[in-house]
C-alpha cells in the first residue's frame, strides 16, 4: 500500500520536529514538500494523522499508532542497509574462538593462517578446551565442536563427520596377533581415552545393522587422546581413536587399522554460534571460510 519510504521518514520528522517547517529543515526540503508526502500518507491509510492548526500541530491517536510503526519499518531497513554496507567492507577486529585441542592443533592451524591472510584486519584469540564452554557467557563468536549432543539453543554448521577407527602398530600386532573380531579385544591391551563416547565400551556394527559393543581395558588410560595415539604408535596396545587424529598414520604404515568394517561417525565435528538477529562481519566471514575449507571432505572423513 505505501511504497515511498521518503514519506514514511517526512511523516517521522513531522511528529518528532514538531512542525512542517522543522521536519523540513531536517531533511533538508521545503516545507510543502513535507505537506505533500503527510497528505499522500493520510490519502493511503485513509484516515488523519496530524491536527493542523495556525498555531500548533499535533498527533491523532491514529497518527500515534502510524508512527510506532514507520519507526520499527525505517530501523529494519537501516539494519538492512549497513548489513549490505558490511559485506561491501573488510571483517575487522577481535574474533574470539574455542576449538577442541587435538583436533584444532592437528587440524586447525593451516586453516586458521589462510583465513588470517586472507583477512588480515581480524585477530584471532583461540582458546583450546576439551570442555565444552557457555559459548554467550564466555562471549565466544565461534566454537569447533565434536558432539552428537548440541545445545539447542545453538546455530550448528556440520564441517565433517568425526570417524572413529581401531588400529594398532604393527610391531604390537607382531608381537601379540591381530584380532579377528571385536570380542578378541578382550585378550589384548586396550589403550582408553578417559570422557569420550563409550569410553571403554567399544561398538562394532553387525551385519544385519545392529550394534555390539564389548569391554575392554588395558595398562593406559588417558584424558587426551593425543597421549593415546602416541602410547598406539609406541606399539603398547590397541586404540579406539577419532581418525582424524591416525590417518596420516594409517597411510604411511606406522599403524595399521583394524575391522574397517566398523568403520563410521561417532559424531560430527562443527561450527556453533549464538543465535543473533545480525552476526558481525567477522564472523560470517570466518564461518565462510570454514564453510569453503571442509567443501571437499578430508581424507579423514571418508566412510
Amino acid at each position: 500500500m505505501i511504497d515511498d519510504l521518503g514519506a514514511l521518514r517526512a511523516f517521522v520528522a513531522v511528529v518528532e520536529a514538531g512542525s512542517f517547517s522543522a521536519a523540513g529543515r531536517r531533511l533538508r526540503v521545503v516545507p510543502s514538500t513535507i505537506s505533500k508526502h503527510v497528505a499522500e500518507l493520510e490519502s493511503r491509510v485513509s484516515g488523519q494523522l496530524v491536527i493542523r492548526s495556525t498555531k500548533r500541530l499535533s498527533i491523532t491517536e491514529l497518527g500515534s499508532r502510524f508512527y510506532d510503526r514507520c519507526l520499527s519499518i525505517l530501523h529494519e531497513v537501516e539494519e538492512t542497509e549497513n548489513e549490505i554496507g558490511e559485506y561491501n567492507a573488510e571483517p575487522q577486529g577481535l574474533l574470539r574462538v574455542s576449538a577442541a585441542t587435538v583436533f584444532t592443533t592437528r587440524h586447525m592451524t593451516p586453516i586458521l593462517v589462510r583465513f588470517l591472510r586472507k583477512y588480515p584486519k581480524v585477530r584471532l584469540d583461540i582458546s583450546l578446551s576439551t570442555s565444552a564452554e557457555d559459548i554467550v557467557a564466555d562471549g565466544i563468536d565461534v566454537a569447533i565442536r565434536i558432539s552428537n549432543n548440541l545445545d539447542p539453543g545453538l546455530i550448528a554448521l556440520k564441517l565433517a563427520p568425526n570417524m572413529r577407527v581401531y588400529c594398532a602398530a604393527p610391531d604390537y600386532l607382531a608381537r601379540h596377533g591381530t584380532p579377528g573380531s571385536l570380542a578378541d579385544l578382550a585378550g589384548h591391551n586396550c589403550l582408553v581415552v578417559r570422557g569420550v563416547t563409550q569410553s571403554a565400551r567399544w561398538p562394532q556394527r553387525l551385519a544385519d545393522g545392529s550394534i555390539e559393543q564389548v569391554a575392554v581395558s588395558g595398562s593406559f588410560v588417558s584424558d587426551n587422546g593425543d597421549l593415546v595415539r602416541q602410547a598406539l604408535l609406541e606399539g603398547l596396545g590397541i586404540g579406539h581413536l577419532a581418525r582424524f587424529m591416525v590417518d596420516e598414520h594409517i597411510r604411511s604404515g606406522e599403524l595399521v587399522e583394524l575391522f574397517p568394517e566398523s568403520r563410521e561417525p561417532a559424531s560430527n565435528i562443527y561450527a556453533v554460534y549464538a543465535k543473533r538477529k545480525n552476526l558481525p562481519l567477522k564472523t560470517r566471514a570466518f564461518l565462510d571460510h570454514l564453510r569453503a575449507e571442509f567443501a571437499t571432505p578430508p581424507s579423514w572423513a571418508a566412510a
